[in-house]
C-alpha cells in the first residue's frame, strides 16, 4: 500500500476501505506524505465524495491521530457546540457560560480564525494572561469543577483535522461538505462529548454558501453521528450579515462581556437562546423549547452567565479586571467613521466585505503563522432595516495603520447597500435539524 496508489483509486472514483484511510491519516500526521500528496487527495475527494463507511472511518482516523479525552467520570452528558464560523460570530462565547449556568458541563476545542472568520482563541486570548493551551488533566479538571473549558489543538488532540484544515484551504476544497463532516466529527469525538449542536452558518460571510448546501451538511452530521453514537443537531444561520456589531478581537470580547449583561444585540441574543434550546432538548432527551428559552433567557438576566464566564476566565488565568471593566481593552490608534452617502434604509451590508476588510487592517489571517492585531476591526453602527441619513456614521474602522484607513473606509463603505424600498426582514434562524 502507498499514498499514490491511494490517491489513484480515489480518482477513478473507486471506494476507498478502511485500511487505506487509516493508512492515509496516520502518514498525514506523521509527515510521512507530501502535502501536494494531501491535497491531490482532497481535491478527488472534493470531487467524487465520501461513502458514509468511508466518512465514518475518516472520522474516526482523524480522532485516533492524537489523543483523546474522556470526560465519562465527569458527568453522563458532556455537551459540545460547534460553528462553521462567519463574521462576528462569537457565538460560543456567550453560549458555554450559559450552558454551563445551567448546569451541564461542556468540554469545548476551539481553533483559530482563517480567512473572514474569527477564532474563537484569538479572541479568547484578547483577555490578558487567558490560556487556551492547558494540559487535558486541568481540562477535565476544569469542566467537572467549574462546568466548562474551552482550549486550543495544541493537546495533539486530533493532529490530522488540524493539517488538513489547512491544506483544504489552500487547495480551495474549504467547501467540500464530506471533509468538513469528517473534520468536525473528528475533534468531537477527540473531546469525548456526546452530545454534539453544530451552527452551520450560511451565507456571504462564511463558506457555506446556500441554504440547500446547508441542510445538505447538517443532515450529512447527524447521520454521522448516529454512526458513532453520538447524539447530534443542527441549526442553520444566516451570515450574509455579520452577527452583533463588532467585528475584531478586542471588539467581540467587549461586545461579549456586554452581552453577558443584559446588552445583546438581537440577531446574536437569537442565535444564542436558539441553540441553547436545541442543546437543552438534546441533554433532557426531549423537545420543551418555551421551557428552555426561559431557562436561558433567565441565567442571562440574573447574572449566573456572567459569573460562570468570569470562573471560566479565571480559571484558565485570564485577567479578570477586564472583564470586570471593559474600557481596560486597548483600543486601535486610529478609530475613523465611515459615512452615508445618501438617505434610505440599510438593505443589507455584506460580511464578506466586512470580512475582508477586516483582514486587510490586522483582525485577521491568511496564513497560519500570522499574527493578528487585537486592536483592529470594524464597528457596525447600522445594520439590515435601520433608517439613515445623508452624512450619518455607518460604522468605525479600528487600525493601527494610518496607510490602510482610506483604502478601508471607501471599501466599507460599499458593504452598505441603501435602498427606498420597503425592507424586508427574516429571521437570522433558518433552520433547525435533529
Amino acid at each position: 500500500m502507498d499514498i499514490k496508489s491511494i490517491i489513484v483509486k480515489k480518482r477513478s472514483r473507486d471506494v476507498l476501505n478502511d485500511d487505506e484511510i487509516k493508512y492515509f491519516v496516520s502518514k498525514m500526521t506523521k509527515g510521512e506524505i507530501t502535502e501536494a500528496q494531501i491535497g491531490a487527495l482532497l481535491s478527488y475527494i472534493y470531487t467524487t465524495g465520501l461513502t458514509e463507511q468511508e466518512l465514518v472511518c475518516l472520522a474516526q482516523a482523524m480522532a485516533n491521530s492524537g489523543d483523546k479525552i474522556d470526560l465519562s467520570d465527569v458527568a453522563d452528558n458532556i455537551v459540545d457546540k460547534h460553528s462553521t464560523g462567519g463574521v462576528g460570530d462569537k457565538v460560543t462565547l456567550i453560549l458555554i457560560p450559559v450552558i454551563a449556568a445551567l448546569g451541564i458541563p461542556v468540554g469545548k476545542i476551539s481553533s483559530r480564525g482563517y480567512g473572514i472568520t474569527g477564532g474563537t482563541l484569538d479572541k479568547l486570548e484578547s483577555i490578558p494572561g487567558f490560556n487556551v493551551n492547558i494540559s487535558i488533566e486541568d481540562f477535565k479538571k476544569q469542566v467537572k469543577e467549574v462546568g466548562a473549558s474551552i482550549i486550543g489543538q495544541k493537546l495533539n488532540l486530533a493532529p490530522a483535522e488540524t493539517i488538513m484544515y489547512k491544506i483544504r484551504n489552500q487547495v480551495a476544497c474549504q467547501d467540500s461538505l464530506p471533509i468538513i463532516a469528517a473534520s468536525l466529527m473528528s475533534l468531537k469525538l477527540a473531546t469525548g462529548a456526546n452530545k454534539i449542536v453544530f451552527d452551520i452558518t450560511c451565507g456571504k460571510g462564511t463558506y457555506v454558501k446556500n441554504l440547500e448546501e446547508a441542510r445538505r451538511l447538517g443532515k450529512l452530521l447527524i447521520r454521522l453521528g448516529k454512526n458513532l453514537k453520538k447524539d447530534v443537531a443542527c441549526i442553520i444561520t444566516d451570515m450574509d450579515e455579520p452577527l452583533g456589531y463588532s467585528v475584531g478581537h478586542n471588539l467581540e470580547i467587549e461586545e461579549t462581556i456586554n452581552a453577558l449583561n443584559g446588552k445583546m444585540p438581537e440577531d446574536l441574543g437569537n442565535v444564542v437562546v436558539t441553540l441553547g434550546t436545541v442543546i437543552l432538548n438534546l441533554v433532557n432527551g426531549k423537545k420543551n423549547d418555551e421551557e428552555h428559552k426561559e431557562a436561558i433567557k433567565e441565567v442571562l438576566r440574573n447574572g449566573a452567565a456572567y459569573e460562570k464566564f468570569k470562573e471560566i476566565v479565571k480559571a484558565q488565568s485570564g485577567d479578570l479586571s477586564y472583564v470586570e471593566n471593559v474600557d481596560k481593552f486597548e483600543k486601535a490608534k486610529y478609530i475613523v467613521p465611515v459615512y452615508a452617502e445618501k438617505d434610505g434604509t440599510i438593505e443589507s451590508v455584506d460580511a464578506d466585505i466586512v470580512g475582508s476588510i477586516a483582514i486587510y487592517i490586522g483582525a485577521g489571517r491568511t496564513k497560519e503563522n500570522n499574527e493578528v492585531n487585537h486592536r483592529s476591526g470594524i464597528t457596525i453602527l447600522k445594520k439590515k432595516g435601520d433608517p439613515v441619513s445623508t452624512g450619518e456614521t455607518l460604522a468605525y474602522i479600528h487600525s493601527d495603520d494610518e496607510s490602510k484607513i482610506k483604502g478601508a473606509t471607501e471599501n466599507l463603505r460599499d458593504a452598505f447597500k441603501i435602498t427606498n424600498k420597503k425592507v424586508q426582514f427574516k429571521s437570522n434562524i433558518l433552520d433547525i435539524l435533529y
